[in-house]
């Protein structure tokens, strides 16, 4: 069948997309949306139809399916403003928007409805719905802040790893009455709600955010920023500010709902508990144990789980890189499968790219990881984690000066948890193979700071301070190390400093 709609031709049967006669190479699943939507024209589909459609019910992520409608714009020339061909319909979902001729239109098309098809099974991810903040000055520059930050805030959120977004926000939008936070779980079915106001403050803007399980109506958080002005400079301060201590909190709120739910965990939820825990608990042996377990009952649960795999491959791979795992040739291997087998099955969710492709440069392949991480970093900007292994890939490629511009951005934009004393630590790696020494150390001691229980930053301190001849310094955070890890190896010290420098060092000892 050929579709045939402005410039472009549709071939079902060939699988080929065609402007002004000439081919344009789509991926498989653009062309399913495309396919799908292309032949229901002015019908809307939500994101789970498009799910349940396109992906076989398959679990993906909201980012996973952004994505694919954004390919599939750029593939006809639209975009997210001009939006000429594919309509985002605000709260619903997206529609075709184009008058289309067919060479054989019939109700028995090759791609079926939304309602012949299930939705995906085992549970969805927490849900979470961001109210449009309040000015509580009748003043446009205020007023356009509130709106910028709740905007900001909902786009980087996208990076939490299942977390949905409600597209319900617009309804609240012009409305001066807010519904309690109990009607508004009835209504929409949320999670969790998050809402804010702001008002002038001396020379700039003071922010009160607070965030609420919708079902109970408790407040799980509370807290209030003040950003200096002017307006403009105001919004990234802002967000940023708020996302650092947001995102914790909803990794905790999210830990202890799955892990008090009761029965059999789903494929999804045990994935929840492993990421949310890794990202409260800290990246230990213990934790790192723990998650690998969690993570491979939800691979085995849901074969198709791309994120779940991918995560996986990031545990074991980091796991080999500092020493923390028994068998490395193993672990080397299960990490590979794990992360192609993601890249498999997802190719358009920045956060299976991140893990995976950090998976690949921790267990030796830096130069299959590089091209796949800068995709995740184009495809979600936000996503703190790709940048931070986008740098580790680059360090270990011998792009040191890459690697300290991207491991430093990915800190900047990253949240308050436990994964900033890892990345830390191979910052100051990267400033001490860059010679700038001060920082080196000024960026291990904040890594060494963020967690007390982590021994990796307090090997690359010492090693960082026996450089700068303060052999007595050095001793001391080895000594550190050596309090929280007792049975800490060469095997462990090692890949962290090189050979020489780690062996000057454990001979210090």
């Amino acid at each position: 069948m050929i579709l045939t709609f402005g410039e472009f031709k549709l071939d079902s049967e060939r699988f080929e997309l065609r402007c002004n006669g000439l081919p344009f190479k789509v991926e498989p699943k653009v062309f399913d949306l495309l396919s799908l939507l292309i032949q229901h024209p002015g019908q809307v589909f939500s994101r789970d139809d498009l799910i349940s459609v396109v992906w076989k019910g398959r679990m993906v992520s909201d980012a996973t399916v952004s994505t694919c409608v954004k390919s599939a714009r750029k593939a006809l020339g639209d975009s997210g403003d001009s939006q000429h061909y594919i309509t985002t319909v605000r709260g619903r979902g997206f529609s075709f928007n184009a008058e289309v001729e067919s060479d054989s239109f019939a109700a028995d098309s090759a791609v079926n409805t939304p309602s012949e098809h299930a939705l995906p099974q085992g549970g969805v991810g927490p849900s979470l719905l961001v109210l449009p903040f309040r000015s509580m000055v009748d003043d446009p520059e205020t007023t356009c802040l509130a709106e910028g930050v709740s905007s900001g805030l909902g786009t980087i959120l996208t990076r939490i790893p299942l977390l949905r977004l409600s597209y319900q926000a617009a309804r609240y939008t012009k409305s001066d009455i807010i519904p309690t936070v109990r009607a508004i779980y009835e209504h929409v079915g949320v999670d969790y709600v998050l809402e804010g106001v702001l008002q002038n403050h001396d020379a700039g803007y003071r922010i009160n955010v607070k965030l609420i399980d919708a079902k109970s109506g408790f407040l799980l958080w509370a807290e209030h920023f003040f950003v200096p002005g002017p307006h403009d400079a105001a919004l990234d301060l802002a967000v940023t500010a708020v996302i650092a201590k947001l995102e914790p909190q909803l990794y905790r709120a999210i830990y202890h709902s799955v892990c008090a739910a009761g029965g059999e965990r789903s494929a999804q939820g045990l994935f929840l508990e492993a990421s949310s825990m890794l990202a409260l608990k800290g990246w230990h042996p213990d934790s790192f144990t723990s998650a690998a377990e969690l993570l491979r009952r939800s691979c085995r649960l849901a074969s198709d789980f791309a994120l779940a795999h991918a995560y996986l491959a990031l545990v074991i791979g980091l796991g080999d890189r500092i020493g923390l795992l028994g068998d490395r040739e193993r672990a080397r291997v299960e990490a590979l499968e794990t992360a192609e087998r993601a890249l498999e099955l997802d190719s358009m969710d920045s956060t299976v790219l991140g893990f995976a492709g950090c998976a690949l440069a921790d267990i030796g392949y830096p130069g299959r990881a590089l091209p796949i991480l800068k995709n995740a970093v184009e495809i979600n900007p936000d996503n703190a984690q790709a940048w931070a292994a986008l740098g580790s890939a680059c360090l270990l490629s011998g792009q040191v000066e890459e690697a300290v511009q991207y491991l430093t951005h990915g800190i900047n934009i990253s949240p308050l948890d436990s994964r900033l004393s890892i990345w830390g630590a191979v910052l100051a790696l990267a400033l001490m193979m860059a010679k700038d020494m001060e920082s080196a150390v000024r960026q291990a001691e904040l890594a060494c700071q963020r967690d007390h229980r982590n021994y990796l930053p307090r090997i690359v301190l010492a090693g960082i301070r026996l450089i700068r001849n303060e052999q007595e310094l050095a001793l001391k955070a080895l000594k550190d190390a050596y309090r929280i890890k007792p049975d800490l190896t060469p095997a462990q010290v090692l890949p962290l400093l090189g050979q020489k420098l780690g062996h000057d060092l454990l001979n210090l000892k």
